[in-house]
């Protein structure tokens, strides 16, 4: 089978090289999440994925991309349904009100961002990035900002709201617990590579009570012993 995303000796130089020779293969409609410790060199890799610096290697990638940052950059003179709406080649209401359903925005439409939670302005980050029917799409550690509880609270949402979609997404945290929540598998990045792989041997869909299982407790402990 094809890989449906593909990095072959991926390199990314900036006086020094933060990444090097980075491989990867990610499967249609699969889920990956990238760890590594602050500075390996995550959102550099999500960065050359998305085209936004220069690198060496290649790169194969499905045309639609769509990428979704950690500091939500949406735009602060547009209430909520217009940001979603920024996402769309042409107004399309329907689209428009089934994704603020979704996002469990509904209520919050003429809302400026300003006005909107921290959780709220992510959901509509990802509303609008859901809106053109990516086929991948890139998640720049989404929920690093948010409390606990919202963290743990837009995990879940994001679960729901992908479940079953196809959509191929690449994720960067460095919640360990959150890429095993949400990930079929869990990447290393480490000493400016891809270093390591980990299988999530839970299907899906998954509950949060999942946390607290001992094969995730050792999958996690593993991880954390490896960064």
């Amino acid at each position: 089978m094809r890989e449906y995303v593909s990095i072959n000796g991926l390199s990314v130089k900036m006086r020094e090289h933060i990444l090097k020779d980075v491989f990867l293969n990610v499967r249609k409609g699969e889920f990956v999440s990238i760890v590594g410790k602050s500075g390996a060199g995550k959102t550099t890799l999500l960065n050359a994925l998305a085209g936004l610096v220069k690198f060496e290697g290649r790169i194969r990638k499905p045309e639609k991309t769509t990428m979704v940052f950690q500091n939500y950059s949406l735009f602060p003179w547009m209430n909520a349904e217009e940001n979603i709406a920024f996402g769309l080649e042409k107004q399309d209401n329907e689209k428009i009100a089934e994704l603020i359903e979704k996002t469990d925005l509904a209520g919050k439409e003429q809302y400026l961002t300003k006005q909107l939670s921290g959780g709220q302005q992510q959901r509509v980050a990802i509303a609008r990035a859901l809106a053109s029917n990516p086929d991948l799409i890139l998640l720049d550690e989404p929920f690093a900002s948010l409390d606990s509880y919202t963290r743990m609270q837009m995990q879940g949402w994001l679960k729901d709201i992908i479940s079953g979609n196809g959509t191929t997404i690449i994720l960067v945290t460095h919640d360990v617990d959150e890429a095993i929540l949400l990930s079929d598998r869990v990447l290393l990045l480490k000493d400016k590579t891809l270093h390591q792989e980990f299988a999530v041997p839970f299907t899906k869909p998954r509950d949060n009570e999942i946390r607290y299982k001992p094969l995730f407790q050792r999958l996690k402990k593993e991880i954390i012993k490896s960064l």
